[in-house]
């Protein structure tokens, strides 16, 4: 950014980091700069998360529907209606039609099979999600659904399946955190001990310095 201040592409990554570093505010103000010098899907799905993290569910859906505006003909637009709308109290038989519209568009999108899943599990359809998701990895052999569907089994009890699709999901990529995670306390579940109890929390630094420099590009 210091080399070039309307690079978009370079608020459209402070954002995403900034996001993974749960810090919603900063990342709504580097996807709206990205958005005013170069609107495209990327800035319109940042808005949105951030938007639903900070929480504000209505700008959120106003967000998704100007992306559905720019590109009606995109599964992930429709996506981000769907996921604007399962965060509304009254929302989730739209949100769940949004995804299902957004399948029918684009079936190999794997990003709405994962987010109907997130739905049907939220709605208490746990049987439903698994289906789903059981459905789709018989055509995508994909480490995500694996993952979402080893975490949904364990939940349910499903300790053995689960533990199979956790190892899958890791022999497809060792570096997945999800996975890893999962598989660790599904481990400890079946030795009879309380994952939680053992997890240690990280204590975060701020870089106070870092941010103040920041501020002159947003």
């Amino acid at each position: 950014m210091r080399v070039d201040e309307r690079h978009s592409l370079a608020y459209i990554v402070k954002g995403n980091i900034a996001l993974s570093m749960s810090r919603p505010e900063a990342a709504l103000a580097a996807f709206r700069k990205a958005q005013s010098l170069k609107p495209d899907l990327r800035s319109y799905q940042g808005l949105v998360q951030a938007l639903l993290k900070i929480p504000k569910h209505k700008e959120a859906l106003f967000a998704a529907r100007d992306a559905v505006k720019a590109m009606s003909h995109s599964a992930k637009a429709l996506t981000l209606m769907g996921d604007a709308y399962a965060h509304i109290a009254d929302g989730k038989e739209k949100a769940c039609k949004f995804y299902e519209s957004a399948l029918r568009l684009e079936p190999g999108y794997l990003g709405a099979v994962l987010a109907l899943a997130d739905l049907h599990v939220l709605e208490g359809r746990n049987g439903e999600a698994i289906l789903l998701l059981q459905k789709y990895l018989k055509n995508w052999a994909d480490g995500a659904l694996h993952t979402k569907l080893a975490q949904i089994l364990a939940a349910t009890g499903k300790v053995g399946e689960s533990l199979s699709h956790f190892q899958i999901a890791l022999s497809m990529n060792p570096q997945n955190e999800l996975a890893k995670k999962g598989l660790d306390r599904l481990e400890k579940q079946m030795k009879g001990m309380d994952p939680d109890a053992l997890e240690e929390e990280e204590n975060e630094v701020e870089d106070v310095d870092g941010d103040q420099q920041e501020e002159e590009f947003l």
